[in-house]
């Protein structure tokens, strides 16, 4: 019974002996092995990245100053096409890193996976490489592992791949630091790519402010913008700011209303391009959109007034002066019929 414990408490204490003898070993090891063989040795690894790692963590706890050998490792291995063995590295680092180290080491992750990602053609490891991609900008964002400097590196890289959530995350982080024309546009197009309506209409309002030699394209799309989202009065109001500078701009304001049934203002809206067109044949078109505006709403007695005032002005105009006759028919108003069918004969020869 003696002997058997006896035997028992000799092992443990050759185990805790022989462990101590390793650490010592490693830690002069270490010491003594010169810098530049280490190099070549961890970059000569092809197959056991992990049994690597495990070395270097050791190593960095043993001697925490040479951080900066493993960041060059990194680097280096990064760029001899050893994406898992420079990822190895920077999850060995990581475990011990300090607040800047992390973020310093975040880029060097995106770089290896992006090393991984084009080392070959094959369309399922690259997705699942992508995927990798948007879990660690998801864990890097939620962690705020980044600096205001860095937003538009993790801008560029989110973008590179399509990842259009991190990548706008990380474009609104710029553009608290600076309204630019060109963020801005990026930020439309973005964020309507996503569904998101909010900060699609609030780069849009940035944008007609600041890129003035631009102004009428972002116009024209906040409104095509405010019709899709079925913004009526914001729509009107963009189209009027349109219209005081282009007959298109106003047309359109007349179709707009006709869209949503506003037929007085549709009417009155084509009065106002009548008025102001010399061209004979474009002033005579306008007439006739500006009647059967109301025409389409069953505002018979408004046409009917409407066509007085202009009427006697196409006496002479033969489609004219049947389109009113017809429409004087029409509204029952059977005296204005009659009027400009007299009127009629006096030119005809």
């Amino acid at each position: 019974m003696s002997s058997s414990h006896a035997t028992k408490k000799i092992e443990v204490v050759s185990y805790i002996e022989a462990f101590s003898i390793f650490i010592l070993f490693a830690f002069v090891l270490y010491t003594l092995y010169p810098k530049d063989m280490l190099y070549k040795q961890v970059l000569s690894e092809s197959s056991n990245y992990d049994l690597t790692a495990i070395y270097l963590e050791n190593m960095i706890r043993l001697e925490p100053q040479n951080k900066t050998l493993i960041m060059a490792l990194i680097r280096t291995s990064a760029k001899m096409g050893k994406h898992d063995l420079s990822l190895k590295m920077i999850e060995a680092l990581s475990k011990d890193a300090d607040e800047s180290l992390l973020k310093e080491l975040g880029t060097y992750r995106f770089e290896a996976l992006k090393i991984k990602y084009f080392s070959t053609n094959e369309e399922q490891f690259q997705e699942e490489v992508k995927n990798e991609m948007i879990l660690f900008l998801q864990t890097l964002i939620e962690e705020g592992n980044f600096d205001e400097e860095g937003a538009e590196y993790w801008y560029g890289a989110a973008r590179e791949f399509s990842l259009h959530r991190p990548a706008l995350f990380f474009l609104s982080q710029l553009l608290q630091r600076e309204k630019k024309a060109k963020w801005l546009e990026e930020c439309f197009y973005l964020s309507s790519d996503l569904g998101n309506k909010k900060m699609q209409k609030e780069c849009l309002n940035m944008l007609k402010t600041i890129d003035t030699e631009h102004y009428e394209e972002w116009m024209q799309r906040a409104y095509y913008l405010a019709v899709q989202e079925g913004e009526q009065e914001r729509a009107i109001s963009l189209l009027k700011e349109m219209a005081k500078g282009s007959d298109s701009w106003q047309r359109e304001l007349a179709k707009y209303y006709l869209q949503l049934q506003e037929y007085k203002k549709a009417s009155a809206q084509y009065i106002l391009l009548y008025e102001k067109t010399k061209n004979y044949r474009d002033k005579k078109n306008y007439l006739i959109r500006a009647l059967e505006s109301l025409q389409y709403g069953s505002l018979m007695d408004e046409a009917a007034a409407l066509a007085r005032k202009y009427d006697v002005l196409y006496y002479a105009d033969k489609e004219m002066s049947k389109f009113l006759i017809t429409l004087y028919l029409a509204a029952g108003k059977l005296d204005d019929a009659k009027r400009i069918s007299i009127e009629r004969l006096k030119h005809i020869e």
